[in-house]
C-alpha cells in the first residue's frame, strides 16, 4: 500500500508539555487527535521502567533465585503429568 502525501501539514499541541507536533500524514494526525497522544519526549518520561530497572533486570540472578524457579518448574510439570493420569484413568474407567 502507498503512503499518501498530504501538502499541508498539520500541528498540534502536546497535550502534557504543549510542545508542537508535526504531522506528515493525515490518518497519523487524525489518530493522535483521537487518542491524545503526547509527545515523544512525553511518552518517554512515562515509561513504567527506568533505566535503572532495566540495569538491575539484565544482571545474573543468584543461585537460590535459579533453585527457586527451577523447583517452581518442576512442581508444575509434576501437577501436570498427575492432571494427565488422572484424566486417563477417567477415559480407561468410562471407556
Amino acid at each position: 500500500m502507498r503512503k499518501r502525501n498530504w501538502p499541508n501539514r498539520k500541528n498540534r499541541k502536546c497535550p502534557d508539555c504543549n510542545r508542537m507536533i508535526t504531522y506528515t500524514r493525515k490518518d497519523a494526525f487524525d489518530r493522535a487527535v483521537g487518542n491524545n497522544s503526547v509527545c515523544k519526549s512525553c511518552a518517554q518520561m512515562d515509561r513504567k521502567l527506568t533505566v535503572d530497572t532495566i540495569e538491575k533486570m539484565k544482571q545474573p540472578k543468584t543461585i537460590q533465585h535459579k533453585k527457586n524457579i527451577s523447583k517452581s518448574i518442576t512442581n508444575w510439570w509434576e501437577q501436570k503429568k498427575t492432571e494427565q493420569t488422572q484424566s486417563l484413568r477417567m477415559v480407561k474407567d468410562n471407556g
